[in-house]
Formats: C-alpha cells, sequence, structure tokens
C-alpha cells in the first residue's frame, strides 16, 4: 500500500482536516476515521507517509533517498495528533495519543541519525508541552497509561537510563532556549522543572 499512500492522502488529508478543525463536535465519525487513517498509515506504511510529504523536501538535504518532509503538511500531521489528544472522545483521544507515540518510535528507530535530530529539534517541546497539557487536565484522564508511556519514550530517547548512547543526539531546543552546548538531559530536566512549577504554585523546587 505504501506507493498508494500519497494518493489517499492528497485526495483525503487536508479537506477532512478542514471539515473538523472548526471544534471537537462537528462530523464525529469523519473525526474518529481520520484519526485512525492518519494512525495506520504511520504504523503500517511509514515510509509511504514520507512520500505524501514530498513537495519541498524539508529533510531533503538530511536524507533523500528515506525521508523527503515538505514542513509544512508534515506539521498538519503532528499537530493532527496533538490535537485529537486534546478530544473529549476517547476514540479521537486514543488514536491520537498512539499515532503520537507510535511517530516519535518511527522517527527514533527507523531514521537516520540526522532526520531524527532534525525532527526533534523541531517538534520534541512542542509535543511534550501539549502531553503534559493533557496529562494535567481532569478532562483526559482515561488517557493517562498511553500519556505516561508517551513522557517516558520521550525522556528515554533523551537520557536512556540503561547507560545505552541516546536515540536524540542533536539539541531539542532552539537557540533562544538555552546555550549552546546544553546538554539535552540538562536541558530537559530544567525545562520540565520551570514547566511544572509555572503551572502548579503549591510546588517548590
Amino acid at each position: 500500500m505504501e506507493d498508494q499512500v500519497p494518493i489517499i492522502m492528497e485526495n483525503v488529508f487536508e479537506c477532512t482536516l478542514e471539515m473538523i478543525n472548526k471544534d471537537f463536535s462537528e462530523f464525529p465519525e469523519h473525526r474518529v476515521e481520520f484519526f485512525n487513517l492518519l494512525r495506520a498509515i504511520n504504523l503500517h506504511c511509514f515510509p509511504g507517509m514520507s512520500k505524501f510529504l514530498d513537495e519541498v523536501s524539508y529533510y531533503a538535504n538530511a536524507t533523500p533517498a528515506l525521508l523527503k518532509l515538505d514542513n509544512r503538511q508534515f506539521k498538519f500531521v503532528i499537530d493532527s495528533c496533538l490535537w485529537a489528544s486534546k478530544h473529549d472522545n476517547r476514540d479521537v483521544e486514543t488514536a491520537g495519543l498512539n499515532m503520537c507515540l507510535e511517530l516519535i518510535n518511527n522517527i527514533a528507530e527507523k531514521t537516520d541519525v540526522q532526520t531524527s535530530n532534525a525532527f526533534f529539534n523541531q517538534f520534541f517541546i512542542t509535543i511534550l508541552q501539549d502531553v503534559f497539557f493533557v496529562l494535567t487536565d481532569q478532562d483526559h484522564k482515561a488517557g493517562f497509561k498511553t500519556q505516561s508511556m508517551l513522557l517516558m519514550k520521550m525522556f528515554y530517547y533523551v537520557g536512556p537510563a540503561d547507560g545505552s548512547a541516546p536515540k536524540i543526539q542533536g539539541p531539542i531546543y532552539q537557540p533562544d532556549q538555552a546555550q549552546p552546548g546544553t546538554g539535552n538531559k540538562e536541558f530537559l530536566a530544567q525545562f520540565v522543572s520551570t514547566t511544572l512549577q509555572n503551572a502548579f504554585a503549591n510546588l517548590t523546587p
């Protein structure tokens, strides 16, 4: 199916997203199946997803043979799964969280170092912030197990507890977020600490 994925996506992706991105409730059947489709493509046809996202070749210099991603289109995919995780519809929420988890695993495990570093440099903090958003929202308690698994994987890829080399070797932060040369593990610990202290006044350093 990988060769058919670009055609499928070109015909259903943006037009369906335009239908459902106004709120969290209209077109419930389209909504559920849209995220199920994205998840299935990500899980079973990952190279096909990369072919769909092949207009501007955002990562072309890093991995021309493997992933040639249009930044705008790929950001739509990331935004879609993060947006899905904020739905009250449990099926949509579950599909979004699982897709995000599977996408992170695919990027970290099935792409080369340059592509992985480029992806996580752009999207790591965005994903982390949205996971904390739903994790601390009482309306999304049902997703706690997958939310926790997602956080665990993100922390693992930055600083494995087993002593192995981290999957993410490039910086996960932008130049204005930390001093050049700051380690990812150090940055992540400080970022999480600051984020939680700002969100919850009862926490202390």
